[in-house]
């Protein structure tokens, strides 16, 4: 009589444990799925962004400054103390500038990983991506992974939730160095004047 009451506790306790598992996982599952739509609503709504900057680079080198974007397409990324490089486009082309060294070099968008932030109605549900969701700590990661125009790198966007706000990005290059920008004092939904995103006249001009 004794065993059989210990084994039938056992197996209640089994039971128990599963299903406080389960209900975990669900509980789980409905929170992430929720992150996952709320991302793609504020991305669906995003349209424009200013922010201060952080950048820090695989050597560990630290650059500030600040970032404007008018979706699709424009971009401006001015760099301060120094000021001497202008990141800017206008859909196009990624206009590359020292203002030390009076270089300016262009880069189609669609060859870079930024493409997929810019020049693109970011649609998560695109089969053609190849991007890996996650959520820990109220942290929402994406990573978008080798798409057609970005091979051998990838780019992460990393939001905060409760409420949304995308917080920083990393750019992995094809030797595996990383770029981390993270965002300060961002603000959406503000008219950034079309004139930031048209770069400056330095004179010589390149294009890879």
């Amino acid at each position: 009589m004794i065993v059989k009451n210990l084994k039938r506790n056992i197996i209640l306790i089994f039971l128990l444990t599963c299903i406080s598992s389960l209900s975990n996982i669900f509980i789980s599952e409905a929170r992430s799925q929720k992150s996952y739509s709320d991302v793609k609503n504020y991305l669906d709504d995003l349209k424009t962004l200013s922010a201060d900057f952080v950048q820090v680079s695989e050597n560990g080198d630290i650059r500030k400054g600040k970032i404007y974007i008018n979706l699709p397409g424009k971009l401006r990324i001015s760099y301060e103390e120094p000021n001497d490089l202008l990141i800017t486009s206008m859909g196009f082309w990624l206009v590359v500038q020292n203002r030390k060294l009076k270089q300016t070099n262009n880069y189609p968008v669609s060859k870079t990983p930024l493409n997929i932030f810019l020049n693109q109605k970011l649609d998560l549900d695109n089969s053609n991506y190849n991007m890996k969701f996650n959520e820990e700590d109220g942290v929402v990661t994406l990573k978008f992974l080798n798409n057609k125009e970005m091979v051998g790198t990838s780019f992460e966007l990393f939001f905060k939730t409760n409420p949304v706000q995308l917080k920083k990005w990393v750019i992995t290059d094809e030797l595996d160095n990383k770029t981390s920008v993270l965002f300060q004092n961002l603000k959406t939904g503000l008219q950034n004047s079309h004139l930031l995103f048209f770069p400056e006249d330095l004179g010589e001009v390149g294009n890879d």
